[in-house]
């Protein structure tokens, strides 16, 4: 199991690497074209804003789930109880896990409801949303197996360092 979850983490890691990198050189062309050539390519600026919003909602659940996303901790580790800590942390996992349910909840109802196409390479908008939910699920995931560690870790006191 743990070979398999590697293995997707690599993936998806790779993932993001190969986006990102088409990102960079499809807005590197883009510029040379229009400011050394005066001629523009038809398509770039939307592939880059299409790919922009796929790695950035990719980041976002590969952050999460490294704990590396945005969070305010210094409130919480000035708490000197590590039961009371802990607690704190588990609610706030169920708050983010609402939240990130209510966002997949709606991104899918937005991917599911958009017929129109791009207007420049012609690809179902269904595709561009279609991360929203992606991520979500993802998310969600992620938020599931936190939840369970900080449950597991209220039960079983240790000395061991949190995880965040």
């Amino acid at each position: 199991m743990k070979r398999l979850l590697h293995i997707g983490i690599v993936l998806y890691k790779a993932t993001l690497t190969v986006m990102t990198v088409a990102l960079f050189i499809i807005v590197g062309v883009s510029v040379f074209t229009r400011y050394f050539l005066n001629s523009s390519l038809g398509w770039s600026d939307e592939l880059s804003r299409f790919l922009f919003i796929w790695v950035t909602f990719l980041g976002a659940a590969y952050a999460y789930g490294l704990n590396e996303h945005i969070g305010l901790d210094f409130v919480v580790d000035r708490i000197r109880s590590e039961k009371a800590r802990t607690v704190i942390r588990l609610l706030g996992e169920i708050c983010i896990g609402a939240v990130i349910f209510v966002i997949a909840w709606f991104g899918w109802d937005v991917a599911v409801s958009a017929t129109n196409l791009s207007p420049a390479l012609d690809i179902p908008m269904t595709f561009v949303y279609g991360v929203v939910p992606l991520t979500g699920a993802l998310m969600v995931i992620q938020n599931i197996l936190k939840i369970l560690h900080w449950i597991v870790r209220l039960r079983t006191p240790s000395a061991a360092p949190e995880r965040r």
